[in-house]
């Protein structure tokens, strides 16, 4: 008996149809999105589905921000089939059938059962625990690359305000002599200068040795050209505060990064034999294989390669129609983190000793664009991840 919820936040709205002898039947039912009214729902039309001759409950619904997931995991634990409709096929489908674009709960209940008449639909399983915990982490790594990057971009917006005529390379600045200079001297010209230049090397120099001096000469002049400019000591008193929170804050972020990758890794190492995992490539870290994984999930759930690149949204949606030719676009209608992830691993594959290398400069000698290109070589990382996984070969 096919059961189509449409889920809001609070309310599920239920449609179905049913034979009854030579009779069509409607049901319309609408009932409370909490688990004590889903679990007794469920038993009553599960009754009424073996009453009237049908096998169990198939039951579809639309993905709305997680508030499906009390219904399909009640439904899934109790052995009935839970199927997902995509939301773009599912607003082009409302537009067919009731003639315009407007939003009606019971109404898209009635989309729902017909599209799933019509096959329109997939099935849910919910991962794997390893999968599951896999992609947890990778979220919630996704999560703090973001919050730490947000917190970077404040520190650089304060440390321009602060020291004024710091002009040096991002990997001077986030790196060993960085780091020495936020530790010692809170990134303040004033303090930097305070001694003399000798004294300024020596405390860097106890902090971290192995600091290049020609780095710190250039830094010694700019915090001494920075001093000339007006600057209140309440202002920078408070600057100084700030800016102290908020590095104790990125290095707390930093850490967790690496924690979380590294969880990530473990979990995949230790998956079983049967989850044969792609290998590794130079520029293809223990990480960034980690991350798509955690995305794709298990690679044999997928019947072919094609349909991977669906799932991540790198499947080119043609533009053609008699004797016009439009562009060739991405689709971008997978799984968004995926096809970042997946953008982030050929920027370093595309190199020319890398495995992607001469696929890309060949297309580029071909005429392609470079963008175009780099997503030829998305759809063909896809392809060399689901072929390695499928035959347990390693690409050559």
């Amino acid at each position: 008996m096919l059961l189509a919820v449409d889920v809001s936040k609070r309310r599920l709205d239920l449609y179905s149809r049913y034979q009854q002898g030579r009779s069509e039947h409607e049901c319309i039912d609408s009932f409370a999105n909490e688990v004590p009214t889903i679990d007794a729902k469920l038993t009553y039309y599960a009754r009424q589905a073996l009453a009237l001759g049908y096998q169990g409950l198939d039951i579809v619904v639309e993905p709305t921000g997680r508030h499906e997931q009390k219904l399909t995991q009640a439904a899934y634990a109790r052995g009935h089939t839970v199927w997902m409709v995509n939301p773009e096929h599912m607003y082009k489908a409302g537009v067919i059938h009731h003639g315009d674009d407007g939003k009606s709960d019971p109404l898209d209940g009635q989309v729902l059962h017909m599209m799933a008449r019509m096959g329109k639909v997939s099935r849910w399983v919910p991962l794997p625990m390893p999968w599951q915990k896999l992609r947890s982490l990778g979220q919630w790594l996704e999560d703090t690359t973001l919050a730490a990057a947000d917190v970077r971009i404040r520190i650089i917006g304060l440390r321009r305000e602060l020291f004024v005529d710091y002009q040096q390379s991002t990997d001077l600045t986030w790196g060993a002599t960085g780091k020495a200079l936020q530790e010692v001297f809170g990134f303040d010209p004033w303090a930097i200068t305070q001694g003399t230049y000798q004294n300024f090397v020596q405390r860097i120099h106890s902090q971290n040795p192995r600091i290049p001096e020609r780095g710190l000469t250039r830094i010694w002049k700019q915090a001494l050209q920075s001093k000339c400019t007006e600057s209140h000591p309440q202002q920078r008193a408070l600057l100084l505060d700030q800016l102290t929170h908020l590095w104790h804050n990125w290095e707390y972020q930093e850490q967790r990064k690496s924690q979380l990758g590294a969880q990530m890794v473990g979990l995949v190492n230790e998956l079983a034999p049967e989850h044969w995992i792609p290998p590794l490539w130079p520029g293809f870290s223990q990480v960034m294989r980690a991350k798509i994984l955690a995305e794709t999930g298990p690679l044999r759930g997928f019947p072919h390669w094609r349909a991977l690149a669906a799932y991540a949204g790198v499947k080119i949606r043609m533009r053609a129609s008699g004797t016009y030719r439009g562009k060739d676009r991405m689709t971008k209608k997978g799984r968004i983190l995926l096809r970042k992830h997946l953008g982030q691993a050929i920027f370093t594959l595309t190199r020319k000793d890398r495995l992607l290398g001469s696929y890309y400069h060949r297309k580029l000698g071909e005429g392609m664009p470079a963008r175009k290109a780099k997503v030829a070589c998305m759809r063909m990382l896809v392809k060399i991840l689901y072929g390695t996984e499928k035959s347990g070969k390693e690409f050559s």
